[in-house]
């Protein structure tokens, strides 16, 4: 890999995007609103994976060099110093929300239900992280259980080939009443599912109870809108 090395910040290589269009009319261009992009560039808040994409769909950038300022040697391809190339990978959503045959028809999802889309990762994520990227899956999140870390509507990437429990570490785990998403603490009997929220007991699982849970993966990462 190698870095561009006159583009050092996130905030030099949006305003390289910018280029001569006003703030306003880069949001515009993107579809988001000018404070979004204002807040990017004073380093108040970074965009999420999803809305990097956006700004490098619409400015005909490398997702890969916005992100990270970074470029990808390609043998045997010329490139221009100011595009640089990676792969991008879709992570498929978790099975058990994807939506009805009659939901898939009307194509009409609103706020407050979780998105069904697939979600894009860059490739150099995936190899960095020694991940298989068909392990991976988006599971999204509803309620304030694991608020303020994990909040209402945003995503979590879970690794489904990282089962084994580690103590501490954040699962999607199903039952019989469904899926959720719980911290596991081992303890002398067995474990014990927290929330991040004091406001919601936690639940301990009994060893010999453990076969009444699956756990589905590993949350590797969150990933979640700043507005």
């Amino acid at each position: 890999m190698e870095k561009n090395p006159n583009v050092e910040t996130f905030k030099d290589r949006l305003l390289y995007s910018i280029g001569d269009s006003s703030v306003s009319a880069f949001a515009k261009k993107c579809d988001m609103s000018e404070t979004v992009i204002r807040d990017y560039l004073s380093g108040k808040t970074y965009p999420s994976l999803s809305r990097l994409q956006t700004i490098a769909e619409n400015c005909g950038i490398s997702y890969n060099w916005l992100a990270t300022g970074y470029k990808l040697e390609t043998l045997g391809q010329k490139e221009d110093d100011s595009t640089f190339c990676e792969a991008i990978h879709r992570i498929s959503v978790y099975k058990k929300q994807l939506p009805t045959k009659e939901e898939a028809k009307t194509q009409q999802f609103v706020r407050d239900m979780p998105p069904v889309m697939n979600y894009p990762v860059i490739d150099g994520w995936v190899k960095s992280r020694g991940f298989n990227v068909n392990d991976l899956i988006i599971y999204w999140v509803k309620g304030d259980l694991m608020a303020p870390e994990i909040k209402n509507n945003s995503g979590v990437i879970i690794n489904t080939d990282k089962r084994d429990i580690v103590d501490g570490a954040i699962y999607l785990i199903e039952s019989a009443k469904g899926s959720f998403i719980r911290r596991i603490r081992f303890t002398t009997n067995g474990w014990v599912f927290l929330c991040n929220n004091d406001y919601y007991p936690a639940i301990e699982v009994d060893e010999k109870d453990f076969n009444k849970y699956t756990i589905v993966g590993r949350v590797v990462q969150i990933i979640q809108d700043v507005m």
